[in-house]
């Protein structure tokens, strides 16, 4: 029940996750962000606003996939726990 308690008081945050230094999200990180700064230096203050807006937008998106992702892996291992009670019967 320790898990439900921090959960509630809003000590665990399943959404959050270190990125390692020198791991393939590091990496990927890193290249994006260089890419950004890039492609920022090319554009006018309009482009840049539009930009802004679709990588707003990219977010809003990615943020509600990992929210679906995290709610069905949480469904999925609620079936699995109730098969394996069911299986020990």
């Amino acid at each position: 029940m320790d898990t439900i308690r921090e959960l509630y008081y809003g000590n665990v945050h399943p959404f959050e996750r270190d990125i390692k230094k020198d791991s393939e999200s590091d990496r990927l990180a890193k290249l994006v962000l260089r890419h950004d700064a890039a492609l920022k230096a090319t554009m006018n203050e309009n482009e840049q606003e539009l930009f802004g807006k679709f990588k707003d937008a990219v977010t809003e998106l990615n943020c509600l996939n990992e929210c679906e992702g995290f709610i069905n892996g949480f469904r999925l291992g609620v079936r699995l726990m109730v098969e394996a009670l069911h299986t020990v019967e």
